[in-house]
C-alpha cells in the first residue's frame, strides 16, 4: 500500500506542469508569507511570488512562473521512525518512473526542533524531443504519525531562480505543538 501511494504521489508530482496532462483551467490568488497549510499543525512559509491554484492531481500547490511547490502527506505506514528511510525509497521511486535521474545534494537540515531530510536531484521524464527535464527540492519531515512532502521543482534551465526560495521553503516548515 506504501508502495503504490509514493509511486502515485511521484507520478503526480511529476505531471504537474506538462503540457501533455490535460487539466482543468487552474484557480489562482495570492498566497500569504506565512501560511497555515490544511495538514495538521504543519506550518510553512510561502514566497509572496508564489500563487495558489490547483489541478485535478492537488486541491492546492503553488506556481510562479514554470515553478511549484506541493505539499503532501502520507500516513499509510506510519509510524515513522526516520525520515532518511523514507527519503530513500522516495528517491528509488523517482527513479522506477523517470527515465534518468541525478542526484544533487542529500542533507539533513534542521528547523527549529523540526529534523528535515532534504533531497535535491535532477530528473527526465520520456526520450528524445518529447522529454522533459526537472530539477527538484524534496524535503521530508515526520511528526512519527504521518511523513510530510514538500516538493518543489521547476525546468532544470531556470531551476538557479528559484532554488534560493525552494530552501527557505523547506527549512520554515514546522509543527504546532
Amino acid at each position: 500500500m506504501k508502495r503504490l501511494a509514493i509511486l502515485l504521489t511521484v507520478f503526480a508530482c511529476c505531471c504537474v506542469g506538462c503540457d501533455s496532462i490535460p487539466s482543468k483551467e487552474p484557480t489562482e490568488s495570492v498566497v500569504d508569507v506565512y501560511q497555515t497549510l490544511p495538514l495538521p499543525d504543519l506550518h510553512v512559509s510561502i514566497p509572496e511570488r508564489f500563487k495558489t491554484t490547483s489541478s485535478e492531481f492537488y486541491k492546492e500547490y503553488y506556481i510562479c512562473e514554470d515553478a511549484s511547490i506541493i505539499i503532501t502527506e502520507d500516513t499509510a505506514d506510519a509510524p515513522y521512525n526516520s525520515v532518511y528511510d523514507y527519503s530513500v525509497k522516495a528517491l528509488v521511486e523517482y527513479q522506477n518512473v523517470t527515465s534518468e535521474l541525478k542526484l544533487l545534494n542529500d542533507e539533513l537540515l534542521h528547523a527549529d526542533a523540526t529534523a528535515i531530510q532534504m533531497m535535491e536531484f535532477t530528473y527526465t521524464l520520456g526520450e528524445g524531443d518529447k522529454s522533459i527535464s526537472k530539477t527538484c527540492m524534496v524535503g521530508y519531515l515526520t511528526d512519527r504519525n504521518s511523513m510530510y512532502i514538500i516538493t518543489c521543482k521547476s525546468d532544470v534551465d531556470t531551476y538557479e531562480n528559484f532554488r534560493e526560495d525552494f530552501l527557505s521553503v523547506i527549512r520554515s516548515a514546522y509543527y504546532m505543538k
